[in-house]
């Protein structure tokens, strides 16, 4: 039986993880937070700018949308419309030893639930290890539920490719996944507390690690590809673009905060 409200509910568990995260390494220096109304629902962004992370932000959305026709037909869904409930996190830190992190959590809901999402992380600079550690706990994670990472992973790749330069987005450690079952839901709780713990082991290894102004050069110059990769080739951002989503809320969340091309 399709339960909307603890996909709901659990999502706003996530944004009172993240701010514990945010006060955590950047103390308590506030969480900026705004709301828009949009021709689709309400927008929430919560921003956190401190002295470990640069800039760390959620967009949440409760949306109403056109049911894609692709999963109209995978699921049997007769409505035209869907209600498409999604909190993005992007975590972008000051010192480029530390990488930047990613997780998207969504929910489509149309009479049954639909599950999608994934993370991943974005080195700067490439310490093997790290990458390991986030691979090895997701795979931990998805053998626990009987998940195939590889087939996961492999979906990540295929989606965060750029078309034109055919560079990664993202290390490729991490897995995506666009149809999910509801009786999955575990999996999708387990799997964002595991991103904050996983993470966090992370930021607190690097980050009093000594770095120079070449490599903040080298991690804006990153940020310049990725924001590149968003503001042409992600169809989501398009989409809620062009479906009337403030710019300043979905882009001021998502992009990051000094970018170099």
């Amino acid at each position: 039986m399709a339960n909307p409200d603890r996909v709901i509910d659990f999502l706003k568990e996530v944004q009172a993880m993240f701010e514990t995260f945010c006060i955590s390494q950047n103390g308590n220096t506030g969480l900026n937070k705004q709301s828009w109304d949009s021709p689709l629902g309400k927008i929430d962004v919560a921003l956190s700018c401190g002295d470990v992370l640069e800039k760390a932000s959620y967009i949440y959305c409760d949306l109403e949308i056109d049911t894609p026709p692709v999963l109209a037909e995978k699921m049997h869904w007769e409505g035209e419309k869907m209600q498409a409930i999604v909190l993005e996190i992007g975590i972008h830190p000051v010192n480029p030893h530390i990488p930047k992190s990613y997780i998207e959590l969504r929910a489509n809901i149309a009479g049954s639930v639909v599950l999608a999402g994934g993370t991943d992380i974005f080195p700067y600079i490439t310490h093997q290890r790290d990458i390991t550690l986030f691979s090895e706990k997701l795979q931990v994670l998805c053998k626990q539920y009987g998940l195939d990472y590889e087939q996961m992973r492999k979906t990540r790749i295929d989606f965060f490719t750029s078309k034109y330069s055919k560079e990664n987005v993202g290390s490729h450690a991490g897995l995506y996944f666009f149809y999910m079952e509801e009786d999955k839901f575990e999996f999708f709780k387990d799997m964002a507390m595991s991103f904050f713990e996983t993470y966090g082991e992370l930021v607190e290894k690097r980050k009093k690690e000594n770095f120079t102004q070449h490599d903040r050069d080298h991690m804006q110059r990153l940020h310049g590809k990725w924001a590149q990769w968003i503001l042409l080739e992600d169809e989501g951002t398009r989409f809620g673009l062009d479906k009337g989503i403030p710019p300043e809320a979905l882009l001021g969340a998502i992009l990051p905060p000094i970018a170099k091309f």
